[in-house]
């Protein structure tokens, strides 16, 4: 086993950029630089609007593009059937050419540019291993059938266990994310792109983003930030939940030539990706809502499972991955009207960021440049579909309600002289309650734990030793420092030290 949770794709050595030292101009200033935050800059640019500064709080793509399974697919589940029955022929339409348009133009931009990041083509499968979903199943196909995509129904699989139907959609791809991103990052500053890491935005002020090391204004803002990092005004806290889950890199397994996915929440995710002059299967699963669920070790029960599929495997990696999930599984991608008609949002990729973020970028630089996108109505952040959006939304509000409550009214089971080494929790210290870790050599460190963003209680997860909010999915380090947002601040110190 490689380092505790580094994914393949972070063996790739990163570019470096500056940090923004004082105020600064730009006619586009995007506050984000993962895979969207570039995208957007490189798309902007191909429409002829230079003079962009983006805005990254760490290392570029060292968030959740560097934790992604990388498919390259319009197949995002069962949303076709879904989408053609909650929105009409003509939104559902939009989606999916907007995401099979997605899956060309990283194609076209990898050809154009001569970006050597193991793109392959292949075809991606939904499939189920129980007889009662073909139904499911087929309605998925003749959906997408009807929104011009390359699907078909079938029973046969490279998989290591019988399939009791799949969707299969044609010209899909996969590849290494990172090879692509940093050679794009390196692109953008090669034509006049200021990338400024380490520099976190912190606030919003009409066309001004405030950061510690200055003042960053622009005619245009674009928030590319995962989460928004200014969400109240327009109620995103309500509308997107955090989502996690695990990835483990297999050696020694079967190689596979196309990408599948479980139809279902426990179905497993299966893909190859190319190590050197190796063959890893990447093999997923145990998606939780993060906060949530904490009891289990993930980790152990894919490799339990994967032993199982592939007795010889061995895992070599080992990572999870936190994606932002809309209450309609559409994205977020056009203007952030609560904040001004020339500020833009591109979140909520419900674990489809490359196509997502593709498609987002495409949608915001069309709005930039004309003022107008052959695909905004279905990912506008104003769009009124209540009926897609209910179920989830009343779900996930009474949710958030009882985690609230519960967290302060649970009394602690134990005192924090009673923590072992590498244990953690919230405990009792002077009859108050707080956030305890004591580190492998015994030492303590303590926090109040309630997050910063909305003064959620927080949970301990023990399996990755952080600290995360079951309500927005924020999540920091042992010593309370931000290691996910919508929180852009780090908690308090408290308790024995």
């Amino acid at each position: 086993m490689r380092d505790g949770f580094s994914s393949c794709w972070q063996m790739e050595p990163a570019p470096e950029f500056e940090e923004l030292s004082g105020d600064a101009h730009a006619g586009t200033v995007i506050v984000g630089g993962g895979l969207c935050g570039l995208l957007c800059a490189y798309e902007l640019l191909e429409r002829g609007a230079g003079d962009i500064l983006l805005l990254e709080a760490d290392r570029v793509c060292s968030g959740t593009t560097a934790r992604t399974s990388a498919k390259i697919t319009s197949q995002h589940r069962l949303i076709y059937h879904r989408l053609i029955s909650g929105l009409g022929r003509d939104l559902a339409q939009q989606y999916a050419s907007a995401n099979q348009e997605a899956v060309a133009e990283f194609q076209r931009i990898a050809e154009k540019e001569n970006i050597d990041c193991d793109l392959k083509t292949c075809s991606a499968y939904l499939y189920t291993r129980d007889a009662d979903c073909w139904k499911k199943i087929e309605d998925e196909a003749v959906a997408a059938q009807q929104l011009h995509i390359d699907a078909d129904v079938t029973d046969q699989s490279e998989l290591p266990f019988h399939i009791a139907s799949a969707v299969r959609f044609e010209n899909q791809a996969r590849f290494h994310p990172l090879k692509f991103a940093y050679r794009l990052a390196e692109l953008l500053r090669e034509r006049g792109v200021r990338i400024c890491e380490n520099t976190p935005a912190e606030a919003l002020e009409e066309n001004t983003v405030l950061t510690e090391a200055g003042r960053v204004t622009g005619e245009n803002i674009v928030i590319c930030t995962h989460y928004p990092f200014v969400n109240l005004k327009g109620l995103y806290f309500t509308k997107i939940v955090q989502n996690r889950s695990y990835v483990i890199a297999l050696k020694k397994a079967q190689k596979l030539e196309n990408m599948y996915l479980g139809c279902g929440g426990d179905g497993f995710s299966f893909r190859c990706a190319e190590e050197g002059n190796e063959s890893l299967l990447l093999f997923g699963g145990f998606p939780r809502k993060t906060g949530h669920e904490l009891d289990t070790d993930y980790y152990a029960e894919l490799e339990r499972e994967a032993k199982r599929l592939y007795p010889d495997s061995a895992a070599a990696f080992r990572w999870s991955a936190q994606d932002c999930m809309t209450n309609d599984s559409i994205p977020y991608a056009g203007r952030y009207k609560q904040l001004g008609e020339r500020v833009f949002i591109a979140a909520g990729f419900n674990k489809w960021g490359m196509t997502g973020s593709m498609a987002a970028a495409r949608v915001i630089s069309d709005l930039i440049v004309s003022g107008k996108s052959d695909y905004g109505d279905v990912f506008s952040p104003q769009r009124k579909n209540f009926a897609m959006q209910a179920g989830k939304y009343f779900t996930e509000a009474g949710d958030t309600a009882a985690n609230f409550l519960r967290g302060y009214f649970s009394v602690p089971m134990k005192d924090v002289s009673d923590l072992k080494n590498g244990e953690g929790g919230i405990v009792n210290y002077r009859n108050k309650k707080i956030g305890a870790f004591r580190d492998t050599e015994g030492s303590l460190h303590c926090i109040k734990p309630v997050c910063t963003h909305m003064n959620c209680p927080l949970k301990w997860n023990g399996e990755e030793r952080v600290w995360e909010c079951p309500c927005h999915g924020s999540r920091f380090d042992a010593d309370g420092n931000v290691l996910q947002n919508p929180a852009l601040h780090e908690l308090e110190r408290t308790g024995p030290q």
